[in-house]
């Protein structure tokens, strides 16, 4: 399931906050409550050591009125629960003294007669030697039990007490400091702290849940701050996908998220500039070839170092084009020129060749290179004869429209070149030179319009493809020898051979110029 970053940021912020809040909260109530059993611990310690060192004399007189009082004056103190006095014996040399619970708002001390010289199972013992005692300690029940007579023979509402958790502090009655006669216990009442507690609790809770609501608004807040400008980029990479690399997302925080969207402009940029390189490359290249070379360009940078390779070299020429181009209006001359060389350079690019440049109306291919393939010679030849049947279609519309028709004259060499960018330090032009190039060239001005002139070197490779004929050699410029030419049997499609008003170019022998569709090994 998709989740929004912002709804992750946000809990992930709610999370933080209520951790934060809850354990600060958690800290505060226990200490506070720390605090507070401290001051009640402090407390009961001077109260039971004040009554211990008041009792020495009334315990050693056995003065019961005195000793009642001490513990009637105990219960004064602000949460005292209970007081008793014990003899060295554990025997209760006063009747223990009990608040009870009138109301809410009062409180009464009653005097517990029935215990009095009776033996009281202390709650808590003092270790030999200390001066004090002090443990929280669960209500007993022997005082649970007393508090239920009392309220019940006072006719109380109020039957069970109130105190559920007791600090009970005890400190020894000491004659002369050395020797113990007797024992004072008190009870502190925790109800105060446990109310403390609960109103710091609601206090904290409080804080803690307000704290919360401020964090998720602030987390939805910075959550949306995070996301807008994540939408644009988001919106920007799908545009990117699209093909628009023209667009710019308008960089709104000098922050990461700011470089990230500088960044992104700067992708964008260098995007449509690699297009652009891709896009007029290809304009020189098929589009198999261009994929090809992108794919690895690192092997096609070193081929453009310069380098001897094999290649299938490819001229076609328009004959007699320039009487023809003088008759006709400038605009004619460009539009058939680009039309031409269009359909040349469609075929050419549709069997993996590489246009290297135009002169004119004359186009120059290179098969081999930059890419090599197994079988290039074949679709160097297989180009030219595709591009002879083009011109026959269209020498048959032409002728048809009562145009003049045009023939182009092919030649074809196969053999080792020098290949790389070659120019100057202001231009440099990717091409290919030697002696096998000017044999192409040379051969394509011994062919006639219509015709396919190859070298001996082609002719070996895929003369089990094509139908040859065999030509006289040819003394070519630059060539001491004569060179031995073939030239690939086609028609010739001219207003003598054609006449319009009785065949169209539906009447083209098809069979003439079909391709065999085996390919050399």
């Amino acid at each position: 399931m998709r989740t929004s970053i912002r709804f992750k940021i946000s809990g992930l912020l709610v999370v933080l906050v209520f951790l934060l809040m809850g354990g600060t909260g958690f800290m505060i109530i226990r200490l506070v409550r720390n605090s507070f059993l401290e001051e009640i611990k402090l407390r009961g310690i001077i109260l039971a050591r004040n009554v211990a060192y008041s009792a020495e004399d009334p315990l050693l007189d056995r003065d019961h009125l005195e000793l009642a009082t001490l513990t009637h004056n105990a219960l004064k103190h602000t949460g005292s629960a209970y007081a008793y006095i014990l003899d060295e014996e554990g025997i209760s040399a006063v009747s223990p003294t009990i608040l009870l619970k009138i109301n809410p708002q009062e409180d009464s001390i009653a005097m517990v007669k029935s215990l009095w010289q009776k033996k009281i199972p202390s709650t808590i013992s003092i270790p030999p030697g200390k001066e004090y005692e002090a443990q929280l300690i669960t209500l007993p029940d022997w005082i649970r039990e007393i508090y239920r007579e009392a309220s019940t023979s006072l006719a109380l509402t109020q039957t069970e007490p109130p105190w559920t958790k007791i600090y009970e502090v005890a400190a020894p009655v000491m004659v002369g400091g050395e020797k113990k006669i007797g024992e004072f216990h008190v009870g502190i009442d925790l109800t105060r702290l446990q109310e403390t507690s609960r109103r710091i609790q609601m206090v904290v809770g409080g804080i803690t849940v307000i704290g919360v609501l401020v964090g998720i608004l602030s987390a939805f807040g910075l959550g949306t701050l995070l996301i807008r400008p994540l939408r644009a980029l988001v919106k920007g990479v799908a545009e990117i996908a699209k093909g628009n690399f023209d667009y710019r997302i308008r960089k709104s925080t000098n922050d990461e998220i700011g470089d990230l969207t500088s960044a992104f402009n700067i992708m964008a940029k260098d995007l449509k500039d690699k297009v652009l390189i891709e896009d007029a490359f290809k304009r020189y290249v098929s589009h198999q070839v261009a994929e090809e070379i992108l794919k690895d360009p690192d092997v096609f940078a070193k081929s453009l170092k310069g380098t001897k390779k094999r290649i299938t070299a490819f001229f076609g020429d328009i004959r007699g084009f320039t009487p023809i181009s003088e008759q006709l209006p400038p605009e004619e001359v460009v539009a058939f020129l680009n039309f031409y060389l269009t359909e040349m350079t469609t075929i050419i690019f549709a069997n993996e060749g590489t246009i290297d440049k135009f002169m004119g109306d004359c186009i120059m291919a290179v098969f081999g290179a930059p890419v090599e393939h197994d079988d290039d010679v074949y679709k160097a030849v297989k180009s030219g004869v595709e591009i002879q049947k083009r011109i026959e279609e269209m020498n048959a519309e032409r002728i048809a429209e009562g145009k003049q028709d045009i023939h182009v004259g092919i030649g074809i060499n196969y053999g080792e070149a020098v290949v790389g960018n070659i120019g100057s330090t202001q231009r440099l032009e990717y091409t290919v030179i030697g002696d096998s190039v000017n044999t192409a060239a040379r051969l394509q001005t011994v062919a006639k319009g219509g015709e396919i002139v190859v070298s001996d070197s082609v002719y070996r490779e895929v003369k089990d493809h094509f139908d040859f004929i065999h030509m006289e050699p040819v003394k070519v410029k630059g060539k001491a020898r004569s060179l031995k030419v073939w030239k690939i049997a086609l028609p010739i499609c001219t207003a003598e051979s054609l006449s319009s008003s009785e065949r169209g170019p539906q009447n083209l022998d098809p069979e003439v110029f079909k391709i065999p569709p085996s390919q050399p090994s």
